[in-house]
């Protein structure tokens, strides 16, 4: 039995290694993104100083962009324009500051680049949201939060085969200390540029990408 649960607990971080494979991620969401972000056509002016015309554009663009590079039509066909204002007010930044209405100052100020910024950003932020999203459920899916057992041998793999990449407190932690932040000490510390690098250039040894779902005392 013993040696079942250390098979299937191998098993599933190597799982969860490939599907948060950074090259295949990026080739999910970011570049078809870009992509889409590419094609994007808009007939506006540049400063915008209408917030008709402002409101017009984002919504377009919100999807376009849900439509043409994620495939996402309930979303092209829903609300864009309210997603779009939602998306600006919870995560756009400029110097005006940060939200909607930061966004609707870059986009009347053609020094700072005028609704192309506003765009540009748009999509980043859309990227990084779908990244997230995706990433959270590759750890949902593949870690049952009701099998202690499994997810004690799933770190007790992780100490053992990285932890030349680990910090020194969680290397003295047992397994079970550490079976709820598996997707930390997978983020956190072992998917840095660094240490992807030199994980990917040993035989046999590949890494995930990024995750969210919680976070380690540093």
């Amino acid at each position: 039995m013993n040696y079942d649960i250390k098979k299937y607990a191998r098993e599933k971080v190597e799982t969860i290694t490939a599907k948060l494979d950074d090259s295949f991620i990026r080739s999910r969401f970011d570049d078809p993104i870009d992509e889409a972000a590419r094609q994007f056509t808009h007939k506006a002016d540049c400063p915008i100083v209408y917030r008709r015309m402002f409101h017009k554009v984002i919504a377009e663009f919100v999807a376009h962009i849900y439509g043409k590079g994620l495939n996402a039509r309930w979303m092209a066909s829903a609300e864009p324009l309210g997603h779009a204002i939602d998306l600006l007010e919870d995560h756009y930044n400029s110097t005006y500051g940060r939200g909607y209405i930061a966004a609707a100052l870059d986009a009347n100020d053609a020094q700072q680049g005028g609704i192309d910024t506003v765009l540009n950003q748009l999509a980043e932020i859309i990227k990084d949201i779908e990244r997230e999203k995706y990433v959270n459920a590759v750890f949902t899916i593949n870690i049952d939060p009701t099998d202690w057992q499994l997810k004690c041998e799933m770190v007790g793999i992780l100490l053992e085969e990285y932890k030349q990449f680990l910090p020194e407190h969680l290397l003295r932690c047992k397994p079970w200390e550490l079976a709820n932040e598996i997707p930390s000490i997978m983020y956190r510390y072992i998917c840095s540029d660094s240490a992807l690098q030199q994980i990917v250039s040993s035989p046999g040894k590949s890494l995930p990408a990024e995750n969210t779902l919680s976070k380690l005392p540093l």
